[in-house]
């Protein structure tokens, strides 16, 4: 039995923790909101010391926002070598790195691992079928956390390519705004196939920017991650996108929201050679009229 604590018990963490309670695994979840944990934890005096303490794995569930945050609190009890997992899909603001690049920075006496690919936690949660990607340097992480969700609905592959599976997960969180703001639209199937294409194509070419390899994109991790999220009813990206057709304002920030402008800093004059790039910087970020883009983008 591994001993496995999560960070954030949100919805993507407390349907992890039920896939790998499953398996027959001890599961700790720890939240900063204390009403986050009500029912979760079998022993209620667990503290965030003990949890760390005790995990073999250790799974950061949060949002890109709350990375910063989180790693402060964690840090003084983690231990080396103990082995970090991100489900996080979006830029550290301060720096620009993904959760990743800024975990290994901050704790580097760790072994660091990401989850990707389309395993919407919604459709997991309803016993659907999902394809995971797990990533990392260390053949440990590999070996001790493949096992840990691997199931029959849900597949898991592994990967050396840590940048590129957290990257593909940024990338897809941008270009899905795009997506929904199409289908908001109601462009056509011909429209909307050549987004994607043209989506993938410039994934790809930023993901070289972040020492991602080519292979990731066409995988789980990327077109796979892609067409689930951009599909979703339950994406928050997909609806964020929708929202900026029909007007309607949404209380939250999605992470591609948040990642957008930290992405076209660091591109630089580089984001010019990519047109899909900057028509969502026109829609996101400086609020211009979703259709006139689309019609002129040739999308409509």
């Amino acid at each position: 039995m591994t001993k496995v604590a999560i960070i954030g018990a949100g919805e993507m963490g407390r349907t992890l923790g039920s896939l790998i309670i499953q398996k027959g695994h001890s599961v700790y979840f720890w939240d900063k909101f204390a009403d986050q944990l009500i029912g979760l934890n079998q022993d209620s005096d667990q503290s965030l010391p003990a949890i760390i303490d005790s995990a073999e794995v250790i799974f950061l569930c949060v949002p890109s926002s709350a990375l910063r945050e989180v790693l402060f609190f964690i840090e003084p009890y983690l231990k080396a070598k103990q082995v970090l997992v991100s489900l996080i899909k979006g830029l550290e603001a301060s720096q620009g790195l993904t959760a990743t690049q800024f975990i290994s920075k901050i704790v580097p006496r760790c072994y660091l691992g990401v989850l990707g690919g389309p395993m919407l936690a919604e459709e997991l949660k309803a016993n659907l079928p999902g394809g995971a990607v797990l990533a990392s340097k260390r053949a440990k992480v590999l070996d001790l956390v493949a096992p840990l969700l691997s199931n029959p609905k849900l597949r898991v592959e592994t990967s050396s390519d840590l940048a590129g599976v957290s990257i593909a997960g940024v990338l897809k969180n941008i270009y899905v705004l795009g997506l929904g703001a199409g289908e908001a639209l109601k462009w056509g199937a011909n429209a909307r196939a050549l987004y994607l294409t043209e989506a993938l194509q410039e994934m790809i070419k930023i993901g070289h920017f972040f020492g991602a390899k080519t292979e990731t994109f066409f995988g789980l991790a990327g077109l796979g991650d892609l067409l689930a999220t951009g599909f979703s009813l339950d994406s928050f990206n997909f609806q964020v996108g929708q929202s900026l057709v029909n007007g309607k304002d949404l209380s939250q920030i999605s992470e591609g929201q948040a990642s957008l402008p930290i992405l076209l800093d660091l591109l630089g004059p580089r984001a010019k050679k990519f047109p899909l790039l900057l028509l969502l910087k026109k829609l996101v970020l400086d609020k211009a009229e979703a259709k006139i883009l689309y019609t002129q983008a040739g999308y409509l």
